[in-house]
């Protein structure tokens, strides 16, 4: 075996160290095979990790691959690949390294993952070789022993992170003897991490108490609070499914994997639209369907949902004091009065199993609110895949320099007291200049709108009296923008120029905001007509908030939302040059003032050009009201969801639902000015399916077609009038508002039906559509349907 010591830091090595920074872990999970050593196959793992980087939005997982897979690892570069991922590779290291570390390293290996049993006996310090001359960074999972490893700093030099932990979810417990065997394990403990952080060798301490660690090896604590905030470890969920499928046997893995790819695929209520009016057909089926309900709906065995909340502040007050006390009989009598309590998360059972005869002691003092109280001024060096992450965009140091200005030396537009807003759903104690938020459950609470603003502005509240796992600011549900809280008291401050760029802040320092699984939730600019909410989560029973500040800019629109008659929306993902042909069409429109107008536009920024032809179409054509609508690139395929939330900025009170490649009359809204008052949904009589060479002639600017459209309804092509069984569907739906407030279009990861189902639930509830009689729209040509998308620009 090769000599440890004698590797040379090279590479991502400590050499590239930077300053600690909490950022959430974007690392999976997967292994080769489950508990009893049965394999999984090419085809499951290739979904999983599929699965990894569409839902949890990993961006590189471990794979944990024993010695007889090793041959499977070039197939798994190949999926990751394939899902967008980079592979780390984690193996025990109880065999020689295999000859294709560097081939492997040259096909986007980002590293290698050891976990041995004893690292001074077997194959590791071979495999850290290996792997350094292949230039590959190391981590180490190390198991405590009372024996620890001679000379640590010389062994582990060079590794990327070196972990300690009582237990490995694929290894199991590593159990002491007895209590003087526990006592020399974290001796060990303390004694190898304290040399590994003096040589600058990043270490970890995943699962043992704070109270039985010295000051020197604290910084390493990395118990369930850090690793929320450590990009180096696995995320949770991730690592929770990797856990139950690792008891599962091959064949139920790969069904519980489809079936987690599966969600926001398919329309889940479909059951219960067909069977109760089935039921509802059959009056004695239904009477004793009925009665059954009646009687079992208060059986607590049966009882499904959560209890109702307390409504008055009595309440509210015994439910806070029943939470206290029992988080405090959670945490035992030691725990409950230590100082460590909220940042140090170890599994007491777990303690006793693995140190047995060692007892733990609470120590005195305030509570720190930081999980990361010990770390900050440590270092790490982060892989390829981190260090893109901790990257600070350019345009923050600007930002926070105009925050800074505008919150420091001008007056705010608005203020906008703490009885001006509300708890959404919730009952909420107002006291003089605050708002009382009650909560026992690690969800997210919102305020009711504060207000609706457009770029430019600033907003800024405080947030104390309590804790949270963060606070800031929500915009719908498809903009999240929160922060850590790390103290009972913060300013937090969000700003946003006039292009939507954006910035948030606390305490007047920009900071990461924060994402979420499965929530595509941080979009890449602010733009349009948005409506702020306050948004804390995971409130630990209870914290204040006070007045918002709000200072606006000018207002780029012409006209007041007020005067708005008609929304049209329109969804637009990497249809640029169509969505320029439908732009043209709606600015040259004749019969209508267009001043009562706007059209809002979601599209996903960067995609595609759509930013450059918003830009154009402000300059040529400024009297037409334009409303960017951005959303998050995950969101690309969602288009029920970006309709609904473009629907929450829309101002006018009727909304045209349009399609990217349709071209609309020139009298459009002429027509519907002159439909009967009682009218609620309204649609065109068809549309005429333009062909590929008469479509490029348009797009190319050939022909004009608000000057022709009459003439272009007779070129060659299908028309088409009254289909999908009558129901008026997607291309061109032009509603009340008030509809889309009250029927969601499905939100799916793709479009197909969606538009059906909507047309058809709002003529079932509000009545018959009205045709508008020899109106029939353009259809520009786009080479077959696109409900999942298209990958081409068009």
């Amino acid at each position: 075996m090769d000599e440890p010591g004698k590797r040379e830091k090279s590479g991502d090595r400590a050499g590239d160290a930077v300053p600690f920074t909490p950022l959430p872990p974007a690392r999976g999970l997967v292994f080769t095979r489950n508990r009893r050593g049965l394999p999984l196959s090419p085809t499951t793992l290739h979904k999983w990790a599929r699965l990894l980087a569409k839902t949890n939005k990993a961006r590189k997982i471990d794979c944990l691959c024993g010695p007889d897979d090793l041959p499977r690892v070039p197939g798994m570069l190949d999926a990751c690949a394939d899902a967008g991922l980079r592979l780390c590779l984690r193996v025990r290291p109880a065999a020689p390294p295999p000859e294709d570390l560097a081939d492997w390293a040259a096909r986007g290996l980002l590293d290698v993952f050891l976990s041995p049993s004893r690292p001074e006996t077997d194959h590791t310090a071979a495999w850290m070789a290996a792997a350094e001359r292949a230039g590959l960074p190391v981590r180490v999972r190390v198991a405590p022993s009372p024996t620890p490893v001679p000379e640590p700093a010389k062994f582990f030099a060079g590794c990327s992170l070196v972990l300690f932990g009582l237990s490995d979810p694929f290894d199991g417990e590593f159990p002491a003897k007895d209590r003087e065997e526990s006592a020399k394990t974290v001796r060990g403990i303390n004694e190898t991490v304290r040399a590994l952080l003096a040589a600058g060798i990043p270490a970890g301490i995943t699962d043992t108490p704070l109270c039985l660690l010295e000051e020197e090896a604290r910084p390493a604590v990395l118990h369930g609070a850090q690793q929320l905030s450590d990009c180096r470890m696995c995320q949770e969920d991730m690592l929770e499914l990797a856990r139950r499928l690792f008891r599962l046997g091959p064949n139920r893995a790969d069904k519980v994997v489809e079936n987690l790819m599966a969600r926001g695929t398919s329309v889940h209520n479909m059951i219960d639209a067909v069977l109760l009016p089935w039921i509802q057909d059959y009056p004695r089926l239904f009477f004793r369907t009925w009665m059954f309900h009646k009687i079992t709906r208060h059986l607590p065995f049966l009882r499904r949902g959560p209890r109702p909340m307390p409504d008055t502040l009595e309440a509210w007050e015994a439910a806070l004091a029943e939470y206290r006390a029992k988080t405090d009989r959670e945490l035992g009598p030691v725990c409950a009065g230590c100082m460590w309590r909220r940042i140090c998360g170890h599994d007491a059972g777990l303690v006793r199993r693995c140190l047995p005869g060692l007892e733990i002691a609470a120590a005195p003092g305030e509570a720190p609110a930081d999980p990361n109280h010990f770390r900050h001024g440590q270092a790490f060096p982060p892989d390829a895949v981190d260090r893109a992450r901790l990257e600070t965009p350019a345009v923050w140091a600007r930002l926070e320099e105009e925050a800074e200005h505008v919150a420091g030396r001008e007056a705010p537009t608005r203020e906008i007291g703490a009885e001006e807003y509300e708890i959404e759903g919730r009952y909420t104690h107002h006291m003089p200049g605050a708002v009382r938020w009650l909560s026992f459950t690690p969800g997210e609470l919102r305020s009711t709108v504060l207000a609706r603003v457009e770029p430019p502005f600033t907003l800024s509240f405080t947030v104390g009296g309590g804790i949270a796992g963060h606070a800031g600011f929500a915009f719908g549900r498809h903009a999240i923008l929160v922060c850590p809280m790390v103290d009972y008291r913060h300013r937090i401050t969000l700003h946003a120029d006039a292009e939507g760029n954006y910035v948030l802040l606390r305490d007047g320092k920009a900071v990461r905001p924060a994402e979420f699984q499965d929530v595509h939730a941080l979009p890449p600019r602010l733009a349009g007509v948005l409506e702020p909410r306050l948004s804390l989560h995971n409130i630990d029973g209870m914290i204040l908030t006070q007045t918002v500040l709000l200072w606006e800019g000018a207002r780029g629109a012409a006209k007041t939302e007020a005067d708005i008659k008609y929304s049209v929306i329109i969804i637009s993902t990497r249809y640029t040059r169509r969505l320029q042909a439908a732009l043209l069409s709606l600015a040259h429109q004749r019969g209508m003032d267009m001043s009562r107008v706007e059209v809002v536009i979601g599209y996903v920024p960067g995609l595609d050009a759509t930013d450059d032809l918003l830009d154009g179409m402000r300059d040529a054509f400024p009297a037409l009201r334009i409303v960017r609508a951005p959303f998050d690139e995950g969101r690309a395929r969602a288009k029920g969801f970006m309709i609904n939330e473009a629907a929450r900025v829309a101002s006018g009170e009727w909304a045209v639902l349009m399609d990217a490649d349709i071209l609309a009359p020139p009298d459009t809204f002429a027509r519907l000015e002159e439909t009967p008052e009682d009218a609620t949904f309204i649609a065109p009589d068809g549309r005429k399916m333009l062909s590929p060479e008469v479509t490029s002639r348009i797009l190319l600017g050939e022909i004009r077609p608000w000057e022709c459209h009459e003439a272009l309804l007779e070129t060659p092509g299908e028309l088409r009038v009254h289909e999908a069984d009558g129901i008026p569907i997607g291309f061109f739906q032009c509603v009340r508002r008030e509809i889309l407030e009250r029927i969601r279009y499905h939100e799916l990861d793709h479009f197909e039906s969606s538009d059906w189902l909507f047309g058809h639930n709002a003529t079932s509830l509000y009545g018959r559509e009205t045709r508008l009689t020899g109106f029939h729209v353009l259809h520009l040509d786009h080479s077959g349907s696109q409900w999942y998308g298209t990958a081409k620009h068009r």
